[in-house]
């Protein structure tokens, strides 16, 4: 990719989403082309646009349907820049499919390029942070509430749930060797609050 080019994404990633967001792109960034090193047929180009432009729109839309409004906002974009039609449509393709995971009968349908952007953006959610990340946010949307401890071991329950399902979600061999040890250690960490909340009445 064009210096020249590069400098501008990153620019525009910082005034739509701020430093933090350019931050947290350049993360992402970074895990594609760890994750791309062994693919072959990559265009590597479009995959690190696309990382760096996968959540442009929320900083604009919010979150709600902004893997649609970020590939139309990148497409957008790129295309001022001249860059290639087929490469744009490359990006906004692998931008389309990293929010979610494809049923199993249609996961060899998504681009290469999309299964690397899609495991990018779910390593950082596969360790024990993201799990006190989940129980913060349920304290403090919930700031007056007492849980009891069947309530908590229920949340508990389901976020280990939705964890596992994530990390089968993986595309990538490499994705799922990255993540594996801590992957193995949360669920090792959820298991046992499980067994210490056992015969407590609140929390």
């Amino acid at each position: 990719m064009e210096p020249e080019l590069q400098d501008a994404i990153t620019q525009y990633v910082q005034e739509m989403l701020g430093p933090e967001g350019l931050l947290y792109a350049s993360t992402i960034v970074a895990n594609c082309k760890m994750l791309a090193v062994d693919q072959e047929g990559i265009d590597q180009d479009a995959l690190v646009m696309a990382a760096y432009l996968h959540d442009i729109s929320t900083g604009v839309y919010g979150k709600e349907e902004h893997n649609r409004r970020s590939a139309e906002m990148a497409g957008a974009f790129l295309k001022e820049w001249g860059v290639p039609t087929e490469q744009v449509a490359t990006v906004q393709a692998a931008i389309m499919v990293h929010s979610f995971a494809a049923p199993s009968e249609e996961r060899d349908l998504v681009p290469m390029e999309g299964q690397i952007l899609y495991d990018a953006d779910k390593l950082s959610r596969l360790g024990g942070l993201a799990i006190v990340t989940s129980l913060i946010e349920l304290g403090a949307k919930y700031p007056d509430r007492t849980f009891t401890n069947e309530a908590l071991a229920a949340i508990l329950h389901h976020i280990e749930e939705r964890y596992v399902e994530l990390f089968q979600s993986l595309y990538t061999d490499t994705a799922k060797e990255l993540c594996r040890d801590k992957f193995g250690r949360t669920l090792d960490f959820l298991d046992g609050v499980l067994e210490q909340l056992t015969g407590s009445s609140e929390v």
